[in-house]
């Protein structure tokens, strides 16, 4: 079983889901980590098991855990009285913060002390390591007000799912990609380059996730032997 990890209103995630199967993937939600039936010790000892589609699951039998949402929000746990859930909410994100780390699966993204899905970096920190790696690199702060009128500037999207790239066949563009990837510590990244592949832009550890070839390669790598 591949474990998604999102939002029960991730219409995205539902998505992905639908394309796999419901015999190969299945949601955790807030709702899951509110029930009974979680087991995880310190030190690690077994049985472990998680609460997945709102059933108990052996951590054996989990294949692969993609990871969509920063963090499990307050307004979430609808299960639990409202004045208590910011409380609930800081738990339960540092519970699954660890149950993540412990996993033996291939888990995207591995999780951060301050995000579920990998370094919750900045436009300016993804700048400065593109910049690091010798990448061209521009970046825009603007000021929103009521007469500002959208800057909409055409790029190029090259996605990165553990050592395959998407989206450019461009050897050093994807070789560039890549090593950005791995400085950053993640399997699946989304890279923004302007239409003329001379700048990065920006980049994203949530991909849109929908080709169907980006889809196929994301299983394959979560279904991957541990």
């Amino acid at each position: 079983m591949i474990a998604v990890v999102a939002s029960a209103y991730d219409v995205r995630a539902r998505r992905i889901v639908a394309h796999w199967g419901i015999q190969s993937a299945t949601m955790l939600t807030a709702a899951d980590l509110c029930m009974p039936g979680w087991r995880l010790s310190v030190p690690l000892a077994p049985p472990l098991t998680a609460v997945i589609g709102g059933r108990t699951v052996p951590a054996e039998q989990i294949c692969g855990i993609l990871t969509l949402r920063p963090c499990v929000f307050p307004e979430e746990l609808e299960s639990i009285q409202s004045v208590h859930r910011k409380y609930v909410a800081a738990e339960v994100n540092a519970f699954l913060l660890a149950w993540l780390t412990a996993q033996s699966c291939p888990v995207l993204n591995r999780p951060t002390a301050c995000c579920l899905a990998g370094p919750n970096w900045r436009s300016e920190q993804w700048t400065r390591a593109a910049a690091q790696l010798g990448i061209p690199a521009q970046v825009r702060r603007c000021i929103p007000h009521e007469k500002a009128v959208p800057i909409a500037r055409e790029s190029l999207e090259v996605i990165v799912v553990g050592d395959q790239c998407f989206g450019c066949e461009d050897p050093m563009l994807r070789d560039t990609t890549l090593k950005l990837a791995q400085v950053a510590g993640v399997e699946l990244l989304s890279v923004h380059f302007s239409a003329d592949r001379s700048r990065f832009l920006s980049a994203s550890v949530w991909p849109s996730l929908r080709d169907p070839a980006v889809l196929d390669a994301v299983r394959q790598r979560l279904e991957s032997p541990r």
